[in-house]
This record gives C-alpha cells, sequence and structure tokens, in this order.
C-alpha cells in the first residue's frame, strides 16, 4: 500500500519536474522570466522549451486518470503486488516519457505513452478481477 502511495506523490512530482524545465526555457528567453504574463510566455517557446510545457500539461492530463486506477485499488484492497508493478513501471515510463518529450524522440515517447496507458488500464482491470 505504501508503494501505491507514494507513487501518487512521484506522479505529482513529475508533473513539476516538467514545469522547472519550462522555466528554465523561459528564463533563457530574450527578456528572461516573465512572472507578469506566464502563461502567454510558456505558450510561445519552442524547441525543447515548447516540448518540456508540452510534457508538463500532459502531466496534468495522466495524473487523474492514474490517481483514480491507485485510489480505487486502495479501496478495493486488490492484490497489491501486481498494484505496485504497475504503479512503479507507470512512474519509470513517465520519467522516461519527459526526458523523450523533451529531447524530441517523438516515436519513442509515443511508444512509452502507450506503455503507461497500458499499465493504467491495468489497474483499472485488478480491481474487476480481484
Amino acid at each position: 500500500m505504501t508503494i501505491l502511495i507514494i507513487c501518487l506523490l512521484v506522479s505529482i512530482s513529475q508533473i513539476y519536474l516538467a514545469k522547472a524545465v519550462v522555466a528554465v526555457a523561459m528564463s533563457r528567453e530574450g527578456k528572461g522570466y516573465d512572472n507578469h504574463h506566464p502563461r502567454l510566455q510558456q505558450s510561445k517557446l519552442t524547441g525543447w522549451g515548447g516540448r518540456a510545457y508540452g510534457a508538463h500539461q500532459n502531466g496534468f492530463e495522466a495524473f487523474p486518470i492514474f490517481a483514480i486506477a491507485i485510489l480505487l485499488n486502495l479501496i478495493i484492497e486488490v492484490d497489491f503486488y501486481f498494484a505496485e508493478i504497475l504503479a512503479l513501471s507507470f512512474v519509470s515510463l513517465r520519467f522516461i516519457y519527459i526526458y523523450l518529450y523533451i529531447a524530441d524522440f517523438s516515436f519513442a515517447r509515443s511508444t512509452t505513452w502507450t506503455l503507461a496507458f497500458i499499465c493504467n488500464i491495468g489497474l483499472y482491470i485488478l480491481p474487476l478481477v480481484y
């Protein structure tokens, strides 16, 4: 159970790991980090900064699906062994995904996203078969 909760915390932190890279990209732009209009500046980022912003946004999309799956497994008290394997795989794949997104390895990134999504589906199936 502890591993599942830790995976939730790691998944949240991954969103802000990508945001930290976005902040670096923003600070390296011509006028530096625009704290008055950061979202406008973020939307104009290109290259690795723009891709980091995409990874950051994708984290917000992926987290709720993962969080609900984890909570469902905790509430139903499934066999945590399999849930932990899927959760650890998900967060590991998400770290790889963030790197691949920023580094512009699009096919590998999409493959990694798909594998992480399959882990999520597995987390939803576990309570059904328990």
